[in-house]
């Protein structure tokens, strides 16, 4: 198959997986989409109905207010054989109460009074008619729905007594007073109206054997369809609930929630198609474009073929004819001759490439090899006339046996740091040369002690050269000046996750707080001339060896100076 072929292929092979994924993502999507529009959805309306109950309760418990009033309590008193204008008064006060209490809500309501005993009635609904036989059947347990007459018209509405005595569970049998709250159907339905603004659900209150309270922007022929059902859809669950069904051969969203003041549901059912409508333009705008690059796909293989495949296969004849031998040969002259040159130069600076390739790496390594042979010869010229000096004086004292331990630990130190062809060296090592070190510093100060607890596997652990000495080298030199009494060193290791710790702290003098910041900020520096050369060096040769993610660890001691620890880090980009 020829580059034309190749690429038609692998043009419907991107295309096949893309169309599986978009419709895999596109199913997922609108899963998504339904379970987030029933969960909103639900809240809002468990929102709405809260906001009911809430306003509804306000109002029952207002009819309590009402009954303790004075004046309420007084008109049981009152005969309807009293002078008229005493009983008017009377009335009329109550009715003002009556006024206040009604005007602090936001729904429209009537309140009632009407004594049974003196048969005496105050109302802010003057048209319905109130006495004894329509309080028979008073409802004081629930909410009752029903027929009553207003100066707004004839209009359905929530009606609920209070008698007293008050009986939570029972009707008493004289009742002294009857407190009634009624509250018109139209403020829920107001309620639905702004519900629904914003929303393509179709919202409805329903209590079964009553016609669904909705907005004034409706379907009724739906709505009651969809009430219908509604016993069915409520079975599983009768408090609350989402579904998803099929109604009239269309998905909905469903979503009820039952008031617990009221005893009715809040429904809201969602079409589906209007809600999921701008996901299926997004995935018809995906299959057209679909296409288009397809056709696009097909004519871009077309010009590729014309204007890169077949000067390529002439390239291809004239490489075979060199492997002959055919040094003569020639590519004929096409419009598009610059891929021979392509070819020429492409060698011609790979070449060049792998030159100075090899020639960078091979100066890396020389220089690499030279900055650690010249960290290894940075010794202190001080620390050797220093102990010329102590070995003069045991001598001037005769101090034989002084001398001799001296004069061993001191050349089993040089022995090991001006060996120079090993690189590496284990810790087992490192440590014999850390306890020479310090043995020869004991001698010539007493006030010294150090002590070391590393774990013993770790003794094996192989290291540059000289790479944790400098640390206790450090402690003694700027930690033991300026503290007086006794100075201790305590060595410390231990193996952890991501490696390995090894730290030097000691009781000296330790740092300020600023000068802390300023040695830590040093060690990322290259070069620098202030007092943590060593320090940075062996920073800089812990991330060579070991990696980026390893180094020097620099803080306050518990001992009272400071802690300096070597952090090395498995599976390091080490740079050996």
């Amino acid at each position: 198959m020829n580059i034309f072929t190749k690429v038609m292929i692998v043009i419907v092979l991107m295309l096949i997986p893309v169309v599986m994924m978009y419709n895999s993502s596109n199913k997922i999507s609108t899963g998504v989409v339904e379970q987030e529009l029933l969960q909103v959805n639900m809240n809002r309306i468990r929102f709405f109905v809260e906001q009911m109950d809430v306003e509804a309760d306000r109002l029952w418990r207002a009819a309590f207010v009402v009954a303790s009033d004075p004046d309420a309590l007084q008109l049981q008193l009152r005969s309807s054989s009293e002078p008229s204008y005493s009983m008017l008064a009377s009335k009329t006060l109550l009715l003002q109460k009556l006024d206040m209490q009604s005007t602090t809500f936001q729904w429209v309501n009537d309140f009632t009074v009407y004594s049974p005993v003196s048969d005496v009635m105050v109302s802010t609904n003057y048209l319905q008619q109130h006495d004894a036989d329509y309080f028979r059947n008073s409802s004081q347990q629930r909410w009752d729905y029903r027929m009553i007459v207003t100066e707004r018209g004839p209009e359905n509405a929530f009606v609920r007594d209070l008698i007293t005595p008050f009986e939570s569970n029972a009707k008493p049998k004289n009742p002294n007073l009857y407190v009634e709250v009624s509250f018109s159907s139209e403020n829920l339905v107001k309620m639905l109206d702004r519900f629904k603004q914003g929303s393509v659900g179709e919202p409805f209150l329903y209590c079964p054997g009553f016609e669904p309270i909705m907005p004034r922007e409706s379907e009724p022929g739906l709505i009651n369809a969809m009430a219908e059902q509604f016993d069915k859809i409520k079975a599983q669950n009768p408090t609350e609930g989402s579904v998803k069904l099929n109604f009239r051969n269309e998905p909905y969203l469903v979503n009820y929630v039952a008031s617990a003041s009221l005893g009715w549901y809040l429904i809201d059912f969602q079409p589906m198609q209007k809600v999921l409508e701008p996901i299926d333009h997004s995935k018809k705008m995906f299959y057209a474009a679909g296409l288009l690059l397809l056709v696009l796909g097909v004519a871009s293989a077309a010009l590729l073929y014309r204007n890169v495949q077949k000067p390529i296969y002439d390239l291809i004849r004239a490489v075979k004819s060199l492997r002959r031998g055919e040094y003569g040969h020639r590519v004929k002259h096409v419009s598009n001759n610059e891929f021979y040159y392509l070819i020429e130069q492409f060698n011609l600076m790979s070449h060049d490439i792998q030159t100075l390739i090899d020639k960078v790496y091979t100066e890396q390594l020389q220089a690499k090899e030279s900055s650690l042979k010249h960290l290894q010869a940075q010794i202190n010229p001080h620390f050797l006339y220093n102990n010329f000096a102590y070995i003069q004086s045991m001598a001037q004292l005769e101090r034989t046996k002084a001398i001799v331990a001296f004069t061993q630990h001191l050349s089993q130190y040089y022995r090991y740091t001006t060996r120079t062809e090993q690189q590496l060296t284990s810790l087992a090592e490192e440590m014999e040369l850390i306890r020479n070190y310090l043995e020869i510093h004991r001698m010539q100060s007493e006030r010294l002690q150090f002590h070391e607890h590393i774990e013993a596997g770790m003794f094996a652990l192989l290291m540059p050269r000289l790479l944790f000495q400098p640390l206790v080298e450090n402690a003694i030199v700027h930690g033991m000046e300026g503290k007086k009494g006794k100075f201790e060193i305590v060595i410390t290791g231990k193996q952890t996750e991501e490696g390995w710790e090894l730290f030097v702290e000691d009781n000296g003098v330790g740092m300020q707080q600023d000068e802390l910041d300023s040695l830590r900020r040093s060690l990322q520096l290259k070069s620098s001339a202030d007092h943590s050369l060593g320090l940075r060096n062996v920073h800089q040769r812990l991330r060579h060896y070991f990696g980026q993610s390893s180094g020097l660890l620099i803080e306050h001691s518990s001992l009272g100076g400071l802690r300096v620890g070597l952090m090395i880090k498995n599976g390091g980009d080490s740079d050996i």
